[in-house]
């Protein structure tokens, strides 16, 4: 079974892997709602207000629980349902930020009157407020969100945390936690999967998988985790597969089969998919089937997404199929010439079959596109060298062996460096994950500036992302998300 994928958030950047987000571009929106009226509303922001300003840390639970007193006694003589659950939402992270790392507190502390002895959870107090306050007040669901995010970062992280420090016990509780605040992500479950995992309890581990896919929908966002659900989901139906006979072995094949057709829709010509299917299409006696899965998408790359053909491609290369990853990614370069990692993908597949006259214009398309690529600038080198070795003529073979040391001191000195880890459209727009690198001997500052294209190479929208201060031999991450329906690939200015 593959190893679980599992990501670690911070505000709202996200990226694979187990270091988390240290600095997410991360701004709080506004909730446009009357929160000042009538005079419980009007008392109880000026306390979260006093609350918020206040240094005396023995003040702070004390304006904050006369917030809470002012909201919850006779709620229903509040005739203003958005401006109290504002304030409430609002209490309640503050009451997060007052008592770090704990979820539960005395309902008298907080300033109930109302059964004072009993405890409170505050992930759940906020997101009964945050649900409240999205359906009387949908204008305020970027603020919600925000809200929600400072909770889910600082759960999730600490379930990561634990499944990697073996905490087993510790890292489920905080998944459930994180389950709380945001029901509809699939990554806790992908923590309780891994749990379940390595407690020998496959059943549960079967469950967790099946909620991922579930819940992860078509979201590019989880495409990731839902893809390694559906794959490890197959090889265990197989591996009961192996171990049964009759109708029960043919259930279990059928199982496998559907979630690796599924797998291989999204990720066409994944190499190991493909392999795990063909061995449920051999357990199942159709070998016709296996013979035709890949040469399908060669022969007819019209019934096929530009993206499907891309990821087809990339598969085919990582395969050691490069004449076939060519072929695929100049199908899928027909429906969109500018994506990024086609054109790398595909430029390192003519580089392996020595095709210069592919490779040239493909890396000089990749680094109007992403210029600040340092890989990109060392296959630029790469093309350069190719072009030497096959030169016999010495004066040009001269100028290409310059060429090739030209580009290799480029990669070398470029600053800053941006390393863009997950781009691709999402159900809001288009969304672009990375970070910049400053490998300068001074703090800089940079602006990236985006631009947004659609599948003839129009500019449909553009976006300014402002990273720094990044330290000198220091990083920073970043996440935007661009209104851009009908947006496809990016690119940007070069940034120095």
């Amino acid at each position: 079974m593959k190893a679980s994928m599992l990501m670690r958030v911070a505000g709202v950047a996200l990226v694979a892997g187990s270091t988390a987000v240290t600095s997410p571009l991360f701004a709080q929106a506004t909730c446009n709602v009357n929160d000042g009226s009538p005079f419980q509303l009007g008392g109880a922001k000026q306390y979260v207000i006093k609350a918020a300003s206040s240094r005396n840390n023995d003040e702070i639970p004390k304006h904050l629980a006369n917030a809470i007193r002012l909201l919850t006694d006779s709620p229903e003589k509040i005739k203003n349902e958005p401006g109290r659950q504002w304030l409430l939402l609002r209490t309640f992270v503050q009451f997060r930020s007052l008592n770090e790392g704990k979820f539960m507190l005395n309902r008298g502390d907080m300033g109930y009157t109302t059964n004072p002895q009993g405890k409170q959870n505050l992930l759940l107090a906020v997101d009964t407020a945050a649900s409240a306050l999205e359906k009387v007040a949908p204008q305020c669901a970027e603020a919600v969100k925000g809200y929600r995010q400072q909770f889910y970062g600082d759960v999730y992280n600490k379930a990561v945390s634990s499944l990697q420090a073996n905490q087993d016990d510790t890292a489920a509780t905080y998944a459930n936690l994180a389950l709380m605040v945001s029901p509809t992500d699939p990554r806790p479950w992908n923590v309780l999967s891994s749990v379940y995992g390595k407690q020998n309890k496959i059943d549960s581990s079967m469950i967790a998988m099946e909620r991922i896919i579930a819940i992860a929908g078509n979201d590019t966002l989880y495409k990731r985790i839902k893809q390694q659900s559906r794959y490890n989901l197959a090889v265990i139906n197989l591996t009961k597969a192996d171990a049964a006979t009759g109708a029960e072995k043919e259930a279990e094949i059928g199982k496998a089969k559907t979630l690796l057709q599924d797998y291989l829709k999204d990720s066409p010509g994944e190499a190991n998919a493909t392999q795990a299917l063909a061995r449920a299409l051999r357990l199942s006696g159709d070998t016709t089937a296996v013979a035709n899965m890949f040469g399908d998408m060669l022969e007819t790359p019209d019934k096929f997404t530009a993206d499907q053909l891309f990821e087809a491609g990339s598969n085919a290369a990582g395969s050691g199929r490069d004449a076939d990853a060519v072929k695929l990614f100049e199908a899928g370069f027909a429906k969109n010439p500018n994506h990024r990692n086609a054109l790398y993908n595909y430029a390192n597949a003519a580089f392996g079959i020595k095709d210069v006259a592919k490779m040239g214009p493909a890396v000089q398309r990749l680094m109007t596109i992403d210029p600040n690529f340092e890989r990109g600038w060392r296959l630029v080198a790469g093309y350069w060298q190719l072009k030497s070795r096959a030169e016999t003529d010495a004066a040009k073979k001269k100028v290409f062996q310059d060429s090739t040391l030209f580009y290799l001191d480029k990669q070398s000195k470029l600053n800053p460096k941006v390393d863009i880890v997950a781009s691709g459209p999402t159900r809001t727009g288009y969304q672009i994950q990375g970070a910049v690198n400053n490998g300068g001997t001074a703090t800089g500052t940079w602006t990236i500036k985006f631009e947004i294209l659609d599948a003839a190479g129009a500019v449909v929208a553009t976006r300014d992302v402002a990273v720094g201060p990044i330290e000198a031999g220091s990083a920073m991450t970043f996440s935007v998300t661009v209104e851009a329906p009908k947006g496809v690939a990016f690119r940007y200015a070069p940034i120095k």
